[in-house]
């Protein structure tokens, strides 16, 4: 389907030129047939090649009974990612032969006495065993395409450039053309191809794709989109809601679960997560899940209240948050099962979830499905699989577990139709299948497994460096994790930064807050309830005592942020005093060295207190007439000053905390947008004025203010946390913050509001 690579070992190793000679014979021949070959003369070499690439189809090995013990090590690191590649010992003699031990010929496919059989035969086995692993490998729809494509057929129909030709008829389409490459062009095409089958009917190779999908995830249905996770969690609403129901909604959602509102008219009843002194989004607490607390909340709710239909027909939780805190998922069963027959997870960042023990128990698709009564409530899941999976932009899964309040396969297809496109780009869906493919048996683990231990890797050399900083009376940043951790087997007690490795990859005790410990900052959590994905890094700057009350000095983290960005490092998230990276499965070592590098580079700028034209050129060039002459710290004690006069993540905690006032459900307030019954209000005059768009501070990027809901009075937490930040980009040209739902006009903050 496409041309294979095949890797030689041992060329170095064997030194025996009848051996040399038919291995040339065999390299010449496979070259002339258009396959590509690469070189390994060790297998120290080779072992370091395979460790870091998986562009190998076949290996072919020669043996050397002297070399057994390195073959072996080759062998065992080739196929944690290259589990099911056929490899060939190359062997020269019959004495030779006898000499390979059974745990070596556990790892091969075949064995050829080299000079017994002729090239043409030895090629055809390689080539033949190579066809046979492709097809072994490649899930549905990517096999389907990549047939399709060799077809090479003519199209009457469209999209109209037919396979990239019309790209290539003017320079700038040529040059988009080449950028991209011929196979990208070549199949995309429209949804009429029958040959593979409809997205949108789930047939062909689309819905083989599906249900491979369904089976690697562990679902009883599995749904591919091409509209990312905002369109994967409306399709669920819009298949579970209308207007006389009742939702149960975690607070700190995605804009897209206030989209469904909108859509589908169903009146909300929001739980309201926790938050730290660092600005991090905690659990919801377990009691506001609890049925009494819902019927409370719906008693209670003006809107709620009058819903023809009093039982919940939806719930959702975002699991994992953010910040990368993981609910228990048996316990949110439990509880919310009690209130409703439908239970939506939205994992957007933790698609990988089922593939490492570390995770056990906190996600959706929990064991087996077969262990998932009809009696239970029925589960989906929604993934974004280009976030932390492998998928192209715009990727993202659904998965159900079916049980009470199923929505029936053909109904629930209305609503993915609804959502979905008639035009897919098809490699956006392959992509979808190649990322459950390489989660598929031991591969998911040992991916995952990479990926937290490079992140625990991370996080020691950090917390190391923190306590080798402190013990001088220094500073450093610190990882946001336990301080302390536990074997369960020993019962020996671990500082994080020289715990062992396989303890602090393995063992998830190792990862779950405890109610009372000081590191993670929530007051009254409750027990056996969140874990911290040990994948979402975040590094805590000094400057914030464990009350949340400010240092008398500090290291503000946007200045850290300005600093890595003007050095081509981008973190996910900053908050005052939080900087988060996600190690996700492009990680490498020598990635987050560089990170480790930066860090230590900005605290060396930070303490000779260079000048910032010397550090950061760009932000001096941007506002000169602020920055020109000032020094690092001169900035970073202006910041501290301003959070300790304004109060930001005070305030925005504050706005987070507690629920405002509903003045008319999120529909009708987009109902009242479509008819410009709306006006632009400055920040002066939202005390008491109705919100017709959401309001959305990033980071965290939650709705602080959903569409529908009143800013309050003059006290209002949400005023006065858009007041400082106005006052903030005043203040710091380059560090202005992005705020969804409000307009700048003049340096004035303005909020579109409903007319009075």
């Amino acid at each position: 389907m496409c041309d294979k690579e095949y890797l030689v070992v041992g060329g170095s190793v064997a030194k025996n030129t009848p051996l040399e000679e038919c291995v040339d014979q065999i390299v010449t021949t496979l070259t002339n047939k258009g396959e590509h070959i690469r070189f390994a003369p060790t297998y120290e070499q080779a072992t370091g090649y395979v460790s870091s690439t998986a562009a190998v189809d076949c290996v072919m090995a020669e043996w050397a009974p002297h070399k057994k013990d390195d073959i072996l090590v080759f062998l065992k690191q080739f196929r944690i990612r290259h589990a099911k590649a056929p490899v060939f010992l190359l062997v020269k003699s019959h004495e030779d032969n006898k000499a390979i031990v059974p745990e070596i010929m556990s790892q091969i496919t075949e064995t050829f006495l080299i000079l017994d059989d002729t090239t043409d035969f030895i090629v055809g086995r390689l080539q033949a065993a190579v066809a046979r692993y492709e097809k072994a490998i490649m899930p549905p729809l990517m096999a389907a395409m990549m047939k399709y494509a060799k077809e090479k057929e003519y199209s009457w129909s469209a999209p109209g450039h037919q396979g990239g030709i019309g790209f290539c008829k003017t320079p700038v389409g040529r040059k988009f053309f080449d950028f991209y490459g011929e196979n990208i062009f070549r199949t995309d095409m429209g949804i009429e191809r029958a040959s593979l089958g409809s997205m949108l009917d789930h047939t062909g190779a689309f819905g083989e794709s599906e249900k491979y999908i369904a089976d690697v995830f562990g679902a009883d249905r599995s749904y591919s989109l091409v509209v990312g996770t905002s369109g994967s969690n409306r399709t669920i609403m819009q298949a579970c809601c209308t207007d006389k129901d009742i939702a149960i909604v975690d607070r700190n959602s995605h804009k897209s679960i206030e989209q469904g509102l909108m859509l589908t008219g169903i009146t909300p009843v929001y739980l309201t997560p926790t938050r730290n002194a660092y600005g991090i989004i905690g659990p919801i607490p377990k009691k506001q899940m609890a049925a009494q607390y819902i019927n409370a909340a719906i008693k209670n709710s003006p809107f709620a209240s009058k819903a023809a239909n009093q039982r919940p027909v939806y719930s959702v939780i975002t699991n994992c948050t953010y910040d990368g805190l993981i609910y228990n998922g048996d316990t949110i069963q439990a509880l919310l099962g009690e209130s409703t027959d439908r239970i939506h997870y939205d994992e957007a960042w933790f698609g990988y979830s089922r593939f490492n023990p570390i995770y056990k128990g906190f996600h959706a698709m929990r064991g087996e499905k077969a262990s998932h009564s009809k009696d239970q409530p029925t589960i989906f899941a929604t993934h974004s699989t280009h976030k932390l999976l492998n998928a192209l932009s715009q990727a993202s899964y659904i998965h159900i577990r079916e049980g009470r309040g199923n929505v029936k396969p053909a109904q629930f297809n209305q609503a993915y139709m609804m959502h979905a496109t008639t035009s897919p780009l098809y490699s956006i869906a392959a992509s979808n299948d190649v990322a459950a493919a390489m989660m598929d048996g031991e591969q998911g683990l040992n991916l995952t497994t990479e990926v937290i231990q490079e992140a625990v890797e991370f996080r020691q050399e950090v917390a190391r460096a923190y306590h080798a900083a402190e013990k001088n009376g220094d500073w450093f940043f610190k990882p946001w994790n336990a301080e302390v951790v536990r074997c369960p087997k020993t019962g020996e007690q671990y500082d994080f930064a020289d715990a062992p490795l396989e303890l602090l990859t393995r063992e998830q005790s190792c990862w779950r807050l405890q109610p009372g410990d000081s590191w993670h900052g929530f007051d009254n959590l409750d027990e056996d309830w969140v874990m911290l994905d040990p994948v979402k890094v975040s590094l805590l700057a000094p400057g914030l005592n464990d009350d949340g009350s400010l240092q008398e000095k500090g290291v503000p983290a946007a200045l850290v942020t300005a600093y890595l960005s003007s050095i081509g490092i981008v973190p996910t998230r900053t908050t005052d005093f939080q900087i988060m990276f996600l190690f996700s499965m492009g990680v490498t070592k020598g990635k987050w060295v560089t990170l480790m590098n930066s860090l230590l580079a900005f605290k060396r700028h930070y303490d000779n207190n260079d000048l910032l034209s010397e550090v950061m050129p760009a932000l001096v060039e941007a506002a000169p007439e602020l920055y020109r002459g000032m020094r690092m710290q001169e900035l970073g004690n202006r910041m501290i000053d301003f959070l300790r006069q304004y109060k930001p993540s005070e305030q925005l905690n504050k706005a987070y905390s507690t629920l405002p006032a509903i003045d008319m459900l999120p529909r009708a307030a987009n109902i009242e947008l479509v008819n410009d019954n709306v006006e632009m209000v400055s920040i002066e005059n939202l005390a008491g004025r109705t919100a017709a768009n959401s309001v959305i501070p990033y980071p965290p990027g939650i709705p602080m203010l959903m569409s529908g809901e009143n800013f309050g009075d003059h006290t209002s937490p949400q005023i006065a946390y858009l007041k400082a930040l106005q006052e903030w980009d005043r203040q710091f040209p380059g560090f202005e913050h992005e705020t969804e739902g409000t307009e700048k006009e003049d340096g004035v903050y303005h909020v579109m509001c409903i007319k009075r």
